[in-house]
């Protein structure tokens, strides 16, 4: 029997600048999400996504948090990439007021089904266009970042759905940054205007796929 507790809530840490911490008190935290199939028949598709989207969290937070501010934690809940699990862990995620933005929809069904939800709760939800359920060809890659892929991967090679989910949390990440400058703490309605305002788009080209040296 599925077991639709299944909660994976993974934080990565690192100090905050001395400007933004508070002597005797935990650092300041903001949130993302991750609804991605941790069970079942695309097991493999979800653990490739959340070892990406970790990276990019760890990355961010040794380098000192959102705007030197906040710490980032990582949300990651099981949808089984299925529709109504998903909106149903969509409806989860809105539960916690401290997540900004949710990565997910990892085949069209599930996307369509989720994306109307998010929406009414006011909720950003990032999806690919890509149907990475079905065999993708993978691009080359940056070795310096598959290695740090693989130390959280255990030695598992990252693949498009990695690439996607790596620069689309550092996509979201920006925009948060972003929405700090007209909030005094990142909100909800700041950063989908952010990401509205074009924050993904400094990511056309992913830095961490091989260049042709020609």
């Amino acid at each position: 029997m599925k077991s639709r507790a299944t909660l994976l809530v993974l934080v990565v840490s690192s100090l905050l600048l001395a400007a933004c911490s508070f002597p005797g008190s935990v650092p300041r935290t903001v949130k993302i999400g991750l609804s991605a199939p941790f069970e079942g028949r695309y097991r493999d598709l979800g653990y490739e996504v959340l070892y990406a989207v970790r990276l990019a969290v760890w990355q961010r937070n040794e380098a000192g948090g959102v705007a030197g501010c906040y710490l980032i934690e990582l949300v990651a809940l099981n949808d089984f990439n299925e529709p109504e699990e998903a909106v149903r862990q969509a409806r989860e995620m809105n539960a916690d007021p401290d997540i900004l933005g949710v990565l997910g929809g990892w085949s069209p069904a599930v996307a369509r089904a989720a994306a109307p939800e998010y929406s009414r709760l006011g909720l950003a939800f990032l999806t690919p266009e890509t149907d990475f359920t079905l065999p993708q060809s993978v691009p080359p890659l940056d070795a310096e970042w598959a290695a740090e892929y693989q130390v959280l991967s255990g030695g598992a090679a990252p693949g498009p759905a990695a690439v996607w989910a790596y620069a689309t949390a550092n996509g979201l990440l920006d925009a948060i940054e972003a929405s700090l400058r007209t909030e005094k703490r990142p909100t909800r309605a700041a950063v989908q205007a952010a990401l509205a305002a074009g924050s993904l788009l400094q990511y056309p080209d992913n830095p961490f796929i091989a260049k042709d040296p020609a």
